[in-house]
């Protein structure tokens, strides 16, 4: 019987390994169909989405979605006071704390050891905690040199074809004109920083977007409570005061009915006020309860249909998957997956520092590599700018945001509108786990890493090499002849960005290409295959 349980076990294993091999290999015949056709059924057979799962899961990824692949956001407010002093992003939760404790409240150590921020925060702001708390910093963000246009016109030199802000961080401050908090950037700064961008952004054809982080907002005010968030009055920003478990796997108690009735009022002023066409949502949501969830997506769905506008919802998982797969699109915090995933993706990383902490940016190789990496796997890219205290934008980001649309510019066709391919890439240069945290800070790829895309009509495919080759050539050994992978024959080959002519050799030992020289990129260079028309055997 033992024998019989391990036969079994082992054939179940094979199967389902064989299975998602074929899952990642098999091009689509039909592109998108399915979920185009799925969408508008929706919208025919019933007028709203109800606040179930079954029904949310109707929805899916938006094309527009899938097309752009490369979107920018930003994270500035009160917090950039201190970070631009190179303190965590988190200070309003740091400079609370005087045990020293990890995100979920766990003890860092066996005694009491605070964050530094909390010893700094006098010398920082004038006066301890209990002296200016997190709530007087806010009054004193006055991002005075803000310019939406100035912003907007860069992120689409940039290339970016989906951008917004920071809509509200953890710390519960809203980046625009609010009527139901007084803590917000019109009332305490003088500016609708999510407005003004808003307007300037779709007058430049993209699409907007919010990010949402106040899910997590019930804990992250938790050590507050010791010192003016405990004061009666202060509730509205730092919230009431309450417990927070202090074991590592419990985040008891969780949200009462009032918070998070107030974190569904936040996120519907916002769609009502804005009606952003992607949602970016931080941790923090599967510590909400399952009604309030329901309620909100369907709520968000319902808004956009009434808007004829074509949503897109993310979501991370940190315990739990919060939402259905199918209605939201998995993001991966600073890190990517590992390989060709069959749904749309996103990661976000940032150029330097979440908010500005004075950290040099990121190079553009770097972040043409990481796009290029991420586009292969069906993902998108969400790179975050973080500007100064006073709005505006480092110079040196400037420069990187400057080169990444210098690139697109010449590839771009390699790049959006794109589908990934039946592989997503070869070569030496691999990550060491998929999800949160995995990334490579600066380039690091050769030009024996290779990725692929292909056309939406699936007749171009794209071969891009991730560094400048060496050698005269680059030779693509997944693409040899004994492999199943490339079946289809070349009519056309050409590099884009010369007029050069490419020569082309498709053995056993891979496909060569030839390389010009004198060709002018900087970065990744992307080959052009045009493929003869598929020949359908007869039945």
């Amino acid at each position: 019987m033992r024998k019989i349980f391990k036969a079994s076990y082992f054939l179940l294993a094979v199967t389902l390994i064989a299975g998602n091999v074929v899952a990642q290999q098999k091009p689509q015949e039909k592109e998108n169909a399915s979920e185009v056709d799925q969408l508008e059924e929706a919208r025919k057979t019933c007028a709203e989405f109800k606040e179930e799962w079954p029904s949310i899961a109707k929805h899916t990824t938006p094309e527009w979605f899938m097309d752009a692949k490369f979107g920018i956001f930003t994270c500035i407010g009160p917090a950039t006071l201190a970070t631009q002093h190179r303190t965590t992003e988190w200070y309003g939760w740091a400079m609370y704390d005087t045990i020293g404790v990890h995100w979920n409240n766990a003890p860092r150590d066996t005694v009491p050891n605070p964050y530094g921020e909390f010893y700094r925060h006098k010398e920082l702001f004038g006066g301890d905690q209990n002296e200016v708390g997190y709530k007087d910093i806010i009054k004193q963000f006055k991002p005075t040199k803000f310019d939406a246009e100035e912003w907007a016109e860069l992120f689409h030199q940039a290339g970016a074809k989906f951008m917004g802000p920071i809509g509200i961080f953890h710390d519960n401050y809203l980046n625009w004109d609010s009527d139901i908090s007084r803590w917000n950037s019109m009332d305490m700064a003088g500016v609708d920083i999510t407005g003004d961008l808003e307007k300037a952004v779709r007058k430049r054809d993209m699409k907007f977007l919010i990010t949402y982080h106040h899910a997590f907002t019930w804990y992250w005010y938790y050590h507050s409570f010791a010192f003016d968030g405990g004061v009666p009055g202060n509730e509205d920003l730092y919230g009431k005061p309450h417990a927070f478990s202090s074991d590592g796997d419990s985040f008891y108690p969780y949200p009462d009915a009032d918070y998070e009735q107030m974190w569904f009022d936040i996120l519907k002023e916002s769609a009502e006020k804005y009606s952003p066409d992607l949602y970016w949502f931080d941790m923090g949501l599967e510590l909400l309860s399952d009604d309030i969830r329901k309620k909100a997506f369907a709520y968000l769905l319902n808004h956009a249909h009434e808007k004829d506008q074509d949503i897109g919802l993310t979501y991370k998982i940190k315990y739990d998957v919060c939402i259905p797969p199918s209605a939201g699109i998995l993001d991966y915090e600073k890190g990517r997956s590992t390989g060709l995933r069959a749904d749309a993706w996103l990661s976000d990383t940032p150029l330097g520092g979440w908010f500005y902490n004075t950290r040099p940016s990121r190079s553009p190789e770097a972040i043409v590599e990481i796009l290029c990496d991420v586009v292969s796997k069906n993902g998108c890219l969400l790179l975050d700018v973080s500007p100064k205290a006073d709005g505006t934008i480092p110079e040196d980001q400037v420069a990187t945001l400057k080169g990444i649309g210098e690139w697109l510019d010449m590839n771009g066709e390699a790049i959006y509108n794109t589908r990934p391919w039946v592989i997503d890439g070869e070569g030496p240069t691999t990550l060491g786990k998929d999800g949160h945290f995995n990334e490579n800070w600066e380039a690091i790829y050769t030009d024996k890493d290779i990725r692929f895309t292909r056309s939406k009509d699936n007749n171009t495919l794209y071969v891009i090499v991730l560094d400048r080759p060496t050698e005269g050539k680059i030779v693509s050994r997944m693409m040899s002849t004994i492999n199943p992978y490339f079946t289809r024959e070349i009519e056309e080959v050409s590099l884009i960005g010369t007029d050069e002519k490419i020569n082309h050799k498709l053995d056993v030992y891979g496909l060569e290409l030839s390389f010009p020289e004198s060709h002018p990129g900087k970065h990744a260079f992307c080959y052009k295959l045009k493929l003869k028309p598929e020949v359908k055997e007869e039945k």
